[in-house]
C-alpha cells in the first residue's frame, strides 16, 4: 500500500497516503511522525484532483485554463527531480572543494560522534527566528535526556534590528531570567549556542556571521564572533556561563537524534526556513584546514542552492520582491516563510485567477494585495479540510475577509494549495536524497531527523517527502530510511555537542 501510495505521488505530484501527523512531540525527543494508510478513495491529492475535474464547466473553460495552469506550474517529475539531483552533488562538491558554488557546505568543527553515554547538566540557547530558547538539559547517559527546563523568549523587532550590544545583551538577560525562574539562580555551567545564521566556524566555540536572515539584520555583526559578545554579555552580567559549542540548527537537530539513535546520518530543518547538515569524510573536504581527522559534520546551507534552472514565473516574483532577491532560492520554494507568499501571487495571478467566481477574484485580490498578507497557516488550514463542503476553509476565508465563495472557488483554492506544497515536499526529499549519496558508509537504514512546523505539521508533507525518496533511492532502500521528528532538537542538540566539544 505505501509504495502505491508513494508512485501515484511521484508519477503526477497527486496521490500521497493522506496522514495523520502528530502535532505535539515532547521537548527533547525524537520519535517516528505516525500515519494511517487508507484507501485510495481517502487520498487527499486523488480525491481532491477528481472533486476538482468534477465541477469543470466546458462552456467557459476559464477555471479548467487555471487548474490546468497550476498542474503545469509545480509539476515535478522524476527526470526534473534527477536532474536537480546532479545540480545539487555539483554544487555541493564545488563547496567542498572551496570553489564558487551556491552550497557553503560549511565545516561545524564537531568531529566526533555522539555515544549517547555524554552525562551531566547542561544548559542551551537556540536563535533562529522569532522566538530565543534557553534549556537545562540534564543528560543522564544510555541515550537517556532527563527532565528539561526550557523557556521561550520573543525576540523585538526593535532588538532583530538594533546594535549588537542590543541584541547579545537581550539574549543574556533572558537567560538571566530564565535562571532566576527555573534554575534557582544558578549562574554557573558549560553551555551550546544553537546560531541558525550562515557562519564560518574557525572552532567549535567561534564563528563568523556571514549574512543574517529571518528578519534579523542588527548592526556590527555581519563578519564578526557571534560568541564573543554573548560571552561578554554573561561575564558583564555576573553569569558565569562557559559556551563550549557553537552550532547551526541542523547540526543540533543532527545530534539530538544521535544521542538515542546512533544510526542517525543527517539533521534536516523544514520550517521557517529549511536547511541540512549530514556527516561527511573529512578527506572529501577539500578546503578543511584545521586539525586531522577522520570525519566532520557539514553544514550544507543548502537553502541558498542555486534554482534559477527550475523555478516558475511565480517563483521568479516570490525571489524579486524579497529582501535578498538571487539568494536562498531552495528556501524560497520550500519553507514556510515564503509558502504563502508564493500562494498568495499564484491565485491572484490572471492565468489562475480567471478560475474563480467574480466575487471571490475580486475579494482575494483585496484582502491579499500587500506582500506576506497570506500566512502558510492558511494554507494548511485549506488542504487539511476534508469536510464535503470544505466548511473549514470557507470559515478560514471568511476571517480573512474572503466572505462570497462557491464551493468551486474553495476547491480550486485547495488544488492551488496542494500542487504548491507537493512540489515542495519533493524538493526537500530530493534535498535528502543527493546527500544520502555522500555520506561516509551505507545510508541503508539510516535515520534522518526533521524538525520544523512545515515537516511538523503541515499535512501529508512526510507522506509527499517519502514519496520522492521512494522514486529518487528505489522502494526497497527508500523503505529503510527512517525520517524522524527531532522536535526542538536544536536546543537538545546544542547541549550534546557542549558535552562533547573539547574547546580551548
Amino acid at each position: 500500500m505505501w509504495a502505491r501510495a508513494a508512485r501515484l505521488a511521484a508519477a503526477g505530484s497527486l496521490g500521497a497516503v493522506m496522514a495523520r501527523a502528530t502535532s505535539c512531540a515532547a521537548l527533547g525527543t525524537t520519535q517516528n511522525v505516525t500515519f494511517d494508510e487508507r484507501a485510495p478513495e481517502h487520498w487527499i491529492e486523488v480525491s481532491q484532483r477528481k472533486l476538482a475535474d468534477s465541477l469543470a464547466d466546458w462552456t467557459t473553460m476559464e477555471y479548467e485554463s487555471s487548474l490546468a495552469a497550476l498542474r503545469a506550474a509545480y509539476r515535478f517529475p522524476a527526470g526534473v527531480m534527477l536532474a536537480l539531483k546532479s545540480h545539487f552533488l555539483s554544487e555541493a562538491s564545488l563547496g567542498l572543494a572551496g570553489q564558487p558554488s551556491s552550497l557553503r557546505m560549511l565545516p561545524s568543527f564537531v568531529n566526533q560522534r555522539v555515544t549517547g553515554n555524554e552525562a551531566g547538566h547542561f544548559y542551551a540557547l537556540d536563535l533562529g527566528g522569532t522566538n530565543f530558547r534557553v534549556l537545562r538539559v540534564p543528560l543522564e547517559g544510555g541515550g537517556v535526556v532527563g527532565p528539561i527546563k526550557s523557556a521561550r523568549f520573543e525576540v523585538p523587532k526593535a532588538i532583530k534590528e538594533g546594535t549588537r550590544e542590543e541584541l547579545f545583551g537581550f539574549l543574556a538577560d533572558s537567560v538571566a531570567t530564565f535562571l532566576a525562574k527555573e534554575c534557582g539562580g544558578n549562574i554557573e555551567g558549560d553551555l551550546g549556542f544553537t546560531f541558525s545564521f550562515p557562519i564560518t566556524q574557525s572552532a567549535i566555540n567561534e564563528g563568523k556571521l556571514i549574512v543574517w536572515n529571518k528578519g534579523f539584520s542588527a548592526k556590527d555583526c555581519v563578519g564578526a564572533d557571534v560568541v564573543q559578545p554573548l560571552q561578554e554579555a554573561f561575564f558583564a552580567r555576573g553569569m558565569n556561563l562557559k559556551v563550549k559549542a557553537l552550532a547551526n540548527d541542523t547540526v543540533g537537530t543532527m545530534e539530538a537524534a544521535a544521542y538515542s539513535r546512533p544510526n542517525t546520518a543527517m539533521g534536516v530543518i523544514i520550517g521557517t526556513g529549511t536547511n541540512a547538515a549530514y556527516i561527511e569524510k573529512t578527506a572529501n573536504v577539500g578546503k578543511w584546514r584545521g586539525a586531522p581527522c577522520e570525519e566532520m559534520v557539514i553544514n550544507t546551507e543548502w537553502g541558498n542552492l542555486d534554482m534559477r534552472r527550475f523555478m516558475n514565473k511565480f517563483d521568479m516574483r516570490v525571489d524579486s520582491i524579497s529582501d535578498e532577491p538571487g539568494a536562498q532560492t531552495f528556501e524560497k520554494m520550500i519553507s514556510g516563510m515564503y509558502l504563502g507568499e508564493l500562494f498568495r501571487l499564484t491565485i491572484t495571478d490572471p492565468q489562475v485567477s480567471g478560475g474563480f467566481s467574480s466575487a471571490c477574484k475580486a475579494a482575494l485580490g483585496s484582502a491579499f494585495a500587500e506582500k506576506s498578507s497570506l500566512p502558510t497557516k492558511l494554507m494548511s488550514t485549506i488542504e487539511g479540510d476534508t469536510s464535503p463542503n470544505l466548511s473549514a476553509t470557507q470559515k478560514a476565508l471568511a476571517e480573512k475577509g474572503v466572505v462570497r465563495t462557491t464551493l468551486r472557488d474553495r476547491v480550486l483554492l485547495r488544488e492551488a494549495c496542494v500542487c504548491i506544497s507537493t512540489r515542495a515536499a519533493r524538493l526537500s526529499a530530493v534535498g535528502i536524497g543527493s546527500l544520502l549519496e555522500m555520506v561516509p558508509e551505507s545510508s541503508e537504514g539510516c535515520t534522518i531527523a526533521v524538525d520544523g512546523t512545515v515537516f511538523e505539521c503541515y499535512p501529508y508533507f512526510k507522506e509527499r517527502m517519502e514519496a520522492g525518496l521512494e522514486e529518487l533511492l528505489g522502494e526497497q532502500r527508500a523503505r529503510s530510511i527512517q525520517l524522524v521528528l527531532a522536535k526542538d532538537g536544536s536546543g537538545l542538540g546544542a547541549a550534546i555537542i557542549a558535552a562533547i566539544a573539547k574547546s580551548p
